[in-house]
């Protein structure tokens, strides 16, 4: 494949569906200067024979295990200047690309875009209690902004600086973005902050509809995260949820009982991250994939 100006990178773990969606919202783009490495992070599960054709895009295939070993290694054979990272499930906007090209064109570091959550099953205002949370606490771009950090559904940055900055942590099972992030900022060396937020690159990511799906992924990210900053990360995990109480008040209502269901599970899922980081830490058992 010859180089391009823009190399997206996804990776795919028994999801093939949703690649699909992916792969035909990326072949829509409103911008073609791009290819599409889309990484296989399940062997012995080869995409079907009807998945969508495009002389942009390559699946590639990686053993180890976890997504941040899946994006490394579509980084690794990149040919684009930007890096483009996005998820199998998300569903960008057809300008989604051409916004971030914008974005970059005044900034040479790490740019955020925005996640917009639906539901793929119920109206916004009649939303189950998994996705009721999910939609408050799933993805927050703009607030994760102000920390400087953002998720690796919709990050865009020039690949010098991710090789700069070594690439993903591949040990990590969750929360790999964050250190990535503060990783990379390290590298950057132009005048500003080194991540940037930019609203106009919008893509769909569907709400968590079932809740057993949810609390497992609480508990990988709080497995990852206790594998990460080990001890450290217990005073952050005793302490009160005042942030998500604070997102959950300052973030819209989509409408119906959502806000109320949300907070029942802020503590219910405040008690999990408690007994996963615990069972890391001193029972020193390996995170959940």
């Amino acid at each position: 494949m010859s180089a391009r100006r823009i190399s997206v990178i996804a990776p795919c773990f028994r999801d093939w569906g949703r690649a699909a969606e992916l792969v035909r919202a990326l072949i829509a783009q409103s911008v073609t200067d791009f290819e599409i490495l889309l990484v296989n992070n399940a062997p012995d599960d080869p995409p079907p024979a009807d998945f969508p054709a495009d002389p942009r895009l390559t699946i590639l295939t990686e053993p180890a295990p976890g997504s941040y070993a899946a994006r490394n290694r579509g980084a690794g054979v990149a040919q684009g200047h930007y890096l483009a990272f996005t998820d199998s499930d998300c569903l960008p906007e057809a300008d989604w690309l051409a916004a971030f090209l914008e974005c970059a064109a005044h900034h040479d570091g790490l740019i955020s875009g925005r996640v917009r959550m639906f539901s793929t099953e119920h109206a916004m205002n009649r939303l189950n209690w998994a996705e009721s949370y999910d939609y408050f606490f799933g993805i927050n771009q703009e607030i994760y902004a102000r920390d400087g950090v953002a998720a690796t559904a919709s990050l865009f940055l020039p690949r010098a600086l991710f090789q700069a900055a070594g690439g993903f942590d591949a040990s990590l099972k969750s929360g790999g973005d964050v250190e990535f992030c503060q990783r990379a900022a390290r590298h950057h060396a132009g005048p500003g902050p080194a991540l940037i937020h930019c609203p106009q690159a919008v893509l769909r990511h569907p709400l968590r509809s079932d809740l057993p799906g949810l609390l497992s992924k609480a508990r990988r990210v709080a497995g990852g995260r206790a594998q990460r900053d080990r001890w450290p990360v217990l005073r952050i995990v005793l302490a009160p949820p005042l942030v998500r109480l604070r997102i959950l008040m300052e973030k819209p209502n989509p409408g119906g009982t959502a806000r109320l269901k949300a907070l029942v599970l802020i503590f219910r899922i405040k008690a999990l991250e408690i007994v996963e980081t615990l069972s890391v830490l001193l029972l020193r058992r390996a995170p959940r994939r």
